[in-house]
């Protein structure tokens, strides 16, 4: 069932999830009100074709204009398969973007680059790519993967995935089973054979 968020969760959601501080404060020099109608109109569908692994994803915006918060959904089919938010601060004469990240269940945030998952729907780690999203924001441009710096990933899964997806235009599908391609999962269906599926467990306990 897919799960929602709604605006009486949104305090809930910000107090399980990090922020930016220090070096990696994300500060730029624009009014808040400004900053926030700008993320908006962040480029999503840039982001998500650079960073998908090769799965149907969808992204559910949730705009919450009095908080100045922006939390996406992340779908495949009716599971819930991430979940990202971003929340402008006003401080001194500019405003600080912070990147809301869940939990996964051992305690750091989900797709942090040393999360694995056998349905991976995201190259890792997720932060440096939210923050590519929040400065093309601001600077009113496409996103762009080529700004992200270089990181030793471990992302085989993911990457094999985006591969089979190009060459064959068939996306993969969360009920197919890991290690298989969308195609080898259909073929092994219509002969019959039984197809278990492991589920990731992608958040941590939510606290009440």
């Amino acid at each position: 069932m897919r799960t929602w968020l709604r605006g009486s969760l949104v305090v809930a959601f910000l107090a399980l999830v990090g922020c930016s501080e220090g070096a990696d404060e994300l500060y730029y020099d624009m009014a808040p009100d400004d900053a926030f109608a700008r993320l908006i109109k962040a480029d999503i569908t840039g982001f998500r074709d650079a960073r998908q692994c090769g799965m149907l994803i969808y992204f559910e915006p949730k705009v919450f204009d009095a908080t100045r918060t922006i939390i996406w959904e992340v779908t495949s089919g009716e599971t819930t398969v991430a979940r990202f938010g971003l929340h402008v601060i006003a401080k001194g004469n500019g405003s600080v973007i912070e990147m809301q990240i869940p939990n996964a269940p051992d305690g750091k945030e989900i797709y942090d680059g040393t999360q694995k998952y056998s349905h991976p729907v995201f190259l890792q780690p997720l932060r440096p790519a939210l923050r590519e999203l929040v400065d093309a924001a601001m600077e009113q441009r496409p996103y762009d993967w080529h700004r992200l710096p270089e990181m030793a990933v471990d992302y085989t899964i993911c990457a094999s995935m985006r591969q089979n997806f190009i060459a064959s235009g068939q996306p993969y599908k969360i009920d197919d089973p890991s290690g298989m391609t969308h195609e080898q999962a259909e073929a092994a269906r219509s002969r019959g054979d039984s197809l278990p599926v492991e589920h990731d467990n992608v958040f941590g306990p939510v606290s009440p």
